[in-house]
């Protein structure tokens, strides 16, 4: 079983976590991210899939909303990895008002950012001195983007409405330097005929598959569906396959409380290691302890799409209620789930990875928990091994709002 302590090193904080297993965490003092605050200015970390943090070469770049002019707009702040603080922000978008930026990152130090505004959708290349022109992806009403990539394609998932509902589509970009444009036509990633709303996508890319995950609310209730594509062939998606599961004995306990089935929310996914590929949700199936987080792997060489549901965190969440899951890993095999949780009577940031195919005992990052609310995390885990975490921060529950951000270094 694993052990958590801290202690003091001269003026820094770091926080230590061993076990019989090889993995060591090493958390430095958190930093300010956002420099604006105040009692009418909310900042917001909501993007789909949980991405509001990417790592490039050697910079980080954070990306968010917030309403310092008076309306919502996207703003970027990055920083050197070596470096302390973060520089000047950027403001991203137009004089709309925008919401629910996704970032990833690109190679020499250039990122990718997307966002809604006016109930469209646009992107736009950002790198270490240059910022590129903005490019409309889609002129219907669409938001929720999610963004990946490979080499100097970016594949791009967002909800589109059609008629009365949303539907998850896909579109590729060529990348050239610090611009962006179409390869091809905007195409459905589930081909059945849409029912019912199809929410808050989330895409990630493996050497040789694309794979997309959303909220679908076909069956009367949300469940989470998923599809896969090859990059080269990226609109020809097999069937629609349901992967969040819901066993017999939950089915049994629920149907007369939630009549066609349990709630889920928000999927995330990420790749690790050689082609393997995390999703991770918030799931109401055992009614009594409210939202857990749970999870399902795609491996590529398996005979199923996704495996079996485990649920991520460990029995001392309890009936606490657990929030807003996002998710990282690198082709070393790292693989970290991080979420925002109740259990200790505030709202804290706890992460959790994978050892051995087994999830580890919760952590709580004792910089990112305690009075007031810390929640809204996402995470990007580098190649070098670093974690680095991002959250929203209040000093007191309903209060200010402002950005924070540590890094942890993964032995």
């Amino acid at each position: 079983m694993r052990q958590v302590g801290s202690c003091f090193t001269g003026i820094s904080l770091f926080f230590f976590l061993t076990s019989a297993m090889a993995l060591e965490l090493i958390f430095e003092q958190p930093v300010e991210v956002t420099n604006v605050h105040g009692k009418n200015i909310f900042h917001h970390l909501a993007s789909s899939g949980r991405r509001n943090i990417a790592a490039s070469d050697d910079f980080i770049a954070i990306t968010w909303e917030d309403n310092r002019d008076g309306i919502p707009s996207i703003y970027l702040a990055k920083k050197k990895t070596g470096d302390k603080n973060f520089q000047q922000h950027i403001k991203i978008s137009n004089a709309g008002e925008a919401f629910e930026p996704s970032i990833i990152a690109l190679s020499n130090n250039r990122f990718v950012v997307a966002w809604e505004e006016n109930t469209k959708l646009y992107a736009r290349v950002v790198g270490e001195t240059v910022i590129g022109p903005i490019y409309k992806i889609e002129n219907k009403e669409s938001g929720q983007v999610s963004l990946a990539h490979t080499d100097d394609k970016v594949f791009i998932s967002y909800s589109r409405r059609e008629s009365v509902y949303g539907r998850v589509m896909l579109q590729q970009l060529q990348v050239k330097q610090f611009e962006l444009k179409q390869i091809s036509a905007a195409c459905p990633i589930d081909i059945q005929p849409v029912k019912d709303e199809q929410l808050y996508p989330a895409i990630t890319t493996t050497d040789s598959s694309l794979i997309v995950a959303w909220e679908d609310r076909r069956p009367g209730h949300t469940i989470i569906m998923a599809a896969m594509s090859k990059k080269n062939s990226p609109c020809g998606f097999n069937p629609a396959e349901r992967i969040s599961k819901q066993s017999r004995r939950s089915q049994n306990q629920n149907q007369n409380r939630y009549g066609k089935g349990h709630g889920v929310s928000r999927v995330a996914l990420a790749t690790y290691g050689a082609g393997k590929v995390l999703a991770t949700w918030a799931d109401k199936r055992i009614f009594r302890e409210g939202y857990d987080i749970y999870a399902a792997e795609h491996e590529p060489y398996g005979k199923r799409f996704f495996g079996p549901n485990s649920k991520v965190q460990d029995e001392f969440g309890g009936i606490a209620q657990q929030w807003h899951t996002t998710v990282s890993g690198n082709s070393n095999g790292n693989i970290f789930v991080a979420w925002d949780d109740n259990r200790n009577g505030d709202t804290d940031i706890l992460l959790s990875w994978k050892e051995e195919n087994l999830w580890s005992e919760d952590l709580v990052i004792e910089d990112a928990s305690g009075p007031g609310e810390q929640n809204h995390p996402s995470i990007v885990v580098d190649m070098l091994g670093m974690i680095h975490v991002v959250w929203i921060h209040r000093d007191s529950i309903g209060g200010n709002t402002r950005i924070r951000y540590l890094q942890g270094k993964v032995e």
